[in-house]
């Protein structure tokens, strides 16, 4: 296993554009979630479920901000662009 002090920069910030993208897919998910238990009707287990999405989707907004904090402003990285150029 490699250690952080190996990494170089451009890896490092390749993986918290990662990071970052996967936090917002893994947001959208609960959040298509929450709009579809919304739509059922209302009872104790909705709210139940619904109060559960709510305490994932803010940790996984709070990782999210937590993380951007490393991001350099310079750094670009278009994830679809680079996955379709690797070969």
């Amino acid at each position: 296993m490699k250690n952080m002090q190996e990494m170089t920069p451009a890896d490092f910030q390749k993986l918290i554009t990662l990071v970052l993208s996967d936090l917002t897919i893994r947001r959208t998910l609960l959040e298509n979630r929450e709009r579809e238990v919304n739509q059922e009707m209302r009872s104790l287990e909705k709210d139940a479920e619904l109060e559960e999405l709510d305490n994932q989707i803010q940790a996984i907004q709070a990782d999210y901000n937590h993380y951007r904090e490393y991001l350099d402003p310079n750094f670009k990285l278009d994830l679809d662009q680079y996955y379709r150029g690797m070969k």
